[in-house]
């Protein structure tokens, strides 16, 4: 089987990541063509790299281009669905910040846990797949045909491109800043932040990484209050697309696209948002019941749910070395929705082929990805594995994830540029070096596997190439 490359992190444990995972591997097909599946994670010394079927992921990028060119109304349709499904979500996500999990029987705790199961099948498949199916042939569509066929200016071409939403993360960041001007004194002023921590202490959390604490909210302010920070003006962008459409005379495809892309946008921020808040609402119960069967917590996430469950359901207790040795080494297989743990024979044989397949890519002397924030500066790497190594980052240094979510805004706000393996026109990427105004190359696929910490390079995002220097 060819393997196609999917994500990387180093805070995935099995079972924050699991219902993902079982969403991507199976539900998915509510709005794409089918799952990506046989779905593998390769875990080594608690790193996750993440494979798919190369054959799947090309019968969705098919299946979905297709789709939204038969039908217009397509993608406002999971749109919808998704906000509707999110909404019920939230409403759940409520009720798990109010319970106390430590005065809940066990069999009370299998009952909360299955209704977040059923709750985020439902919502999930509607959040991420379309943007991640699409991303590649909007891009060539729309560079193709602004760029190379009416010859429009790079500064409007990004004007063209950019979002029409504030993403949560700006939204968070001037609530803060709003809320500071209207303290009248040093005390109000510390009452409101502690307000806005505790409402937002969720927003860097991601599956199982950072918790945002009132220090954390400080330091923003503080920040942002030095630079003078400026935000957004979303309906000038709007006012703006609309002017270039003109001028321009954009065809009506072109512009189909373009509302497409915005409504993706929405779909990528908004997912984030929505599982970000319930992957840290879900924590406190996987904490109790971890508890219960022995295991703290990052001994618990390498369980999987069933596994968890049926301990709850027999009362009994988890052989702590094997929790430590699936973090330390394992393959992991998501199947239409079903989770598999190999034996050690079948693992090395999946590691072995896919081991080979990156080898060959390794050779290249230059790195090429997507430009979607313009410049080009000089600079040393940072390679974070885990948002949790954020504190590593020095101001200035050129960040280099496998791709950024917003736990790794405390490294993001020190970089010169960004570099990811993953992502396309809507990712998390895209939106933040926009609204940071600092280059950004998404998409090169192989980034990782070249730099390394400390190397020097050239980042060309006027291109999208990053060279090494030495």
């Amino acid at each position: 089987m060819k393997y196609h490359f999917v994500h990387e992190r180093g805070d995935y444990p099995i079972l924050a990541t699991e219902e993902i995972a079982s969403v991507w591997s199976g539900d998915i097909k509510k709005s794409v063509a089918c799952g990506v599946s046989p779905l593998c994670f390769i875990y080594q010394n608690g790193w996750a790299r993440i494979y798919g079927s190369h054959r799947a992921n090309q019968k969705n990028i098919d299946f979905i281009f297709k789709k939204i060119n038969q039908d217009k109304k397509y993608v406002s349709k999971i749109k919808r669905i998704f906000i509707q499904q999110a909404k019920k979500f939230l409403n759940f996500v409520c009720l798990l910040n109010a319970t106390n999990f430590k005065e809940l029987s066990n069999r009370e705790i299998i009952i909360l846990k299955e209704k977040y199961i059923e709750l985020y099948h439902q919502s999930a498949p509607y959040g991420e797949p379309l943007p991640f199916f699409l991303k590649e042939k909007l891009y060539q569509f729309l560079n193709n045909y602004l760029i190379n066929q009416l010859k429009i200016s790079d500064k409007d071409y990004q004007v063209l491109i950019n979002s029409s939403y504030q993403s949560f993360i700006e939204r968070e960041k001037k609530e803060l800043l709003d809320l500071s001007k209207k303290a009248k004194n040093k005390k109000q002023l510390d009452e409101l932040i502690e307000a806005h921590s505790k409402k937002y202490q969720w927003i860097i959390f991601d599956y199982a990484s950072l918790v945002a604490t009132l220090q954390y909210f400080r330091e923003l302010l503080s920040e942002m209050k030095k630079q003078q920070m400026k935000f957004t003006d979303y309906q000038k962008i709007k006012n703006q697309k609309e002017k270039l459409i003109k001028k321009y005379k954009i065809n009506s495809l072109c512009r189909y696209y373009l509302n497409v892309l915005d409504d993706l946008y929405f779909l990528m921020d908004g997912k984030k948002e929505i599982l970000t808040q319930c992957h840290f609402a879900i924590t406190p119960l996987y904490e109790e019941a971890g508890r219960r069967v022995g295991l703290n917590l990052n001994q618990v996430y390498w369980l999987s749910w069933y596994e968890l469950k049926n301990l709850l359901i027999k009362n009994k207790r988890f052989f702590k070395g094997l929790a430590n040795q699936r973090k330390k080494n394992s393959v992991i297989v998501f199947s239409n929705g079903k989770i598999n743990f190999l034996n050690k024979k079948q693992g090395s044989k999946i590691i072995s082929e896919i081991t080979k397949e990156e080898n060959v890519q390794k050779k290249v002397k230059e790195i090429k990805g997507l430009s979607v924030s313009r410049g080009i500066v000089f600079g040393r790497i940072r390679y974070l594995k885990s948002a949790s190594d954020s504190d590593k980052m020095k101001k200035d240094e050129i960040l280099l994830v496998s791709n950024t979510t917003p736990d790794f805004m405390p490294a993001i706000r020190k970089a010169r540029a960004i570099i990811t393996n993953e992502g396309g026109i809507t990712c998390h990427a895209v939106i933040v070096s926009r609204e940071l105004k600092i280059p950004c190359v998404v998409g090169t696929k192989i980034a990782t596997q070249v730099l390394k910490t400390g190397d020097q390079v050239k980042v060309d995002a006027d291109k999208g190439i990053i060279r090494k220097i030495k």
